[in-house]
């Protein structure tokens, strides 16, 4: 019930690309809703073409099972970049992961968060504020390991750090872990796949940069 309530407030406030195409932002901007979403919408690949169509750095993200949204770099202020979609739906990234969102049925916001991807202390510890249901100043206990793997991204084949974070909030029994692909060349994180809040379903994001 929590997912589906979820989803149908997920179309409200992201910008719906399943099934569109290769539509122009300002047209994908204005696409807010449709209240008879059900789970399980397919891969939505990001070609070059789709790439070069957007004349911003964009991220896809995507809600558990539910369809794919396009959110647009809007600003970078300390090296946190402010990632916006349709009705009001900001994401907070700090070094590729998401530290606070606005306009979700569940936001979050990390007060206290490391510095770097890697290296970290093992374990590491954050703080965290939870809402609807508010929890806040919460600690969130971090450990990491590294492997090594290779992702293909628009028809090139990238090197990667596969960083899998284990975390825990032991005051409400939250654990889980969470998933980054950092490009060995770059650092940068290309893509993730992290849980955010414990009422909503895992979310997973890819980045694409404009330089």
């Amino acid at each position: 019930m929590v997912g589906m309530v979820f989803m149908i407030r997920l179309i409200l406030i992201l910008v719906l690309i399943s099934g569109c195409g290769n539509l122009p932002i300002a047209y994908l901007q204005n696409f807010s809703s449709v209240n008879d979403v059900i789970f399980g919408f397919p891969e939505y690949e990001i070609t070059n073409e789709i790439y070069d169509s957007y004349e911003n750095s964009f991220m896809k993200i995507r809600f558990g099972r539910g369809p794919h949204a396009i959110l647009i770099l809007a600003y970078i202020n300390d090296d946190i970049y402010e990632w916006v979609g349709a009705d009001d739906v900001t994401i907070y990234t700090y070094n590729g992961r998401i530290i606070r969102t606005t306009g979700l049925p569940h936001n979050i916001e990390i007060k206290k968060y490391r510095e770097k991807i890697l290296p970290i202390d093992n374990p590491s510890f954050e703080v965290i504020n939870l809402y609807n249901p508010d929890l806040f100043s919460g600690i969130l206990k971090l450990s990491i390991n590294v492997k090594q793997a290779k992702i293909n991204k628009l028809e090139d084949q990238i090197f990667v750090n596969k960083i899998y974070e284990k975390f825990s909030l032991e005051s409400i029994g939250w654990k889980g872990t969470n998933l980054y692909f950092q490009n060995k060349e770059t650092q940068q994180i290309e893509a993730l796949e992290q849980k955010i809040h414990p009422r909503l379903p895992k979310v997973k994001v890819e980045y694409y940069f404009k330089y």
